[in-house]
């Protein structure tokens, strides 16, 4: 039985709204696309479900929302941080929530814009909630067996991560010889994972670490990894990529894995019991 009430998915770029929308219409969604120009989203073969929307047109979306009888709105995909700092023409509500919030990071302009949508009886629903399948169980998922400076580095990198995550500054650090190398800000994953691999002394042994806040809000925007990750890292010379247990996304999982264990890179799950465990056995990706 379907939910009561319309979805809207608030679309940017990549995988993750397509994979939304599969999952909602599943479900037995009536969901619909709200597409932000401004992204590098495309809709693909759902186009009579999308509506595009100019991401500053805060106004015209509450509009659109209210006239399509949306009760909740599931936000994916990837939108540059960056665009608060071009000269976008803001509309006045839009205008009107960024001087409510605190600071300019991610994460107090998701809650001002999520209370926004409540004060309007629409509920902003976890990005879990349709993207169970991308969500691994601890443990190491490449054939290498870890080095004892590895899982050091493990451990020191996730710290760090998760206090640049509370920070609100970014999701991903990359560390070697338990020393933070590159700190992710406003550029972004790739250029974090290129910078890492720029600066590290030993070519080969940087490890990326990406993680949540330690009380991350699952509605806005928890960490993704994919296939194009691992191959920012091979070109880059970085060779370990560390996630978090049940709160960070993996785009195509098997094909993901695959691309790291045919270029020997290493890739771990890391859960409550940090690195002890990752020299178990290799873990498969579980069946859905």
């Amino acid at each position: 039985m379907a939910p009561k009430g319309r979805l809207a998915i608030i679309a940017g770029g990549g995988e993750l709204p397509h994979i939304g929308m599969k999952e909602a219409l599943l479900a037995g969604e009536d969901p619909i696309f709200l597409g932000l120009i401004e992204s590098d989203f495309t809709p693909r073969e759902h186009s009579v479900r999308t509506i595009p929307v100019h991401i500053t047109q805060v106004g015209k979306i509450l509009k659109l929302i209210q006239k399509e009888k949306i009760t909740r709105i599931l936000m994916l995909g990837k939108v540059r941080k960056d665009l608060l700092f071009q000269k976008l023409k803001f509309d006045l509500k839009a205008l009107a929530i960024l001087a409510r919030t605190i600071n300019r990071n991610d994460y107090p302009i998701f809650l001002a814009i999520a209370d926004e949508f409540e004060s309007m009886g629409v509920k902003v629903i976890s990005q879990k909630i349709y993207l169970q399948s991308l969500l691994l169980p601890e443990g190491r998922y490449t054939p290498k067996k870890f080095s004892s400076q590895e899982l050091k580095d493990v451990d020191f990198g996730m710290f760090y991560a998760e206090k640049m995550a509370d920070l609100d500054i970014g999701q991903m650090v990359v560390v070697c010889d338990e020393s933070v190398i590159a700190v992710e800000a406003v550029e972004g994953t790739d250029e974090t994972i290129k910078r890492g691999g720029l600066y590290t002394k030993k070519k080969g042994d940087a490890v990326v670490c990406k993680s949540p806040k330690a009380k991350q809000d699952n509605r806005f925007d928890l960490p993704t990894i994919g296939i194009h990750t691992f191959q920012m890292m091979l070109e880059s010379g970085c060779k370990t990529l560390c996630i978090r247990e049940g709160e960070t996304l993996v785009v195509d999982p098997k094909a993901a894995i695959e691309f790291a264990t045919k270029h020997k890179l290493n890739f771990c799950v890391v859960g409550k019991s940090g690195s002890k465990v990752l020299n178990g056995n290799q873990k498969k990706i579980p069946s859905i």
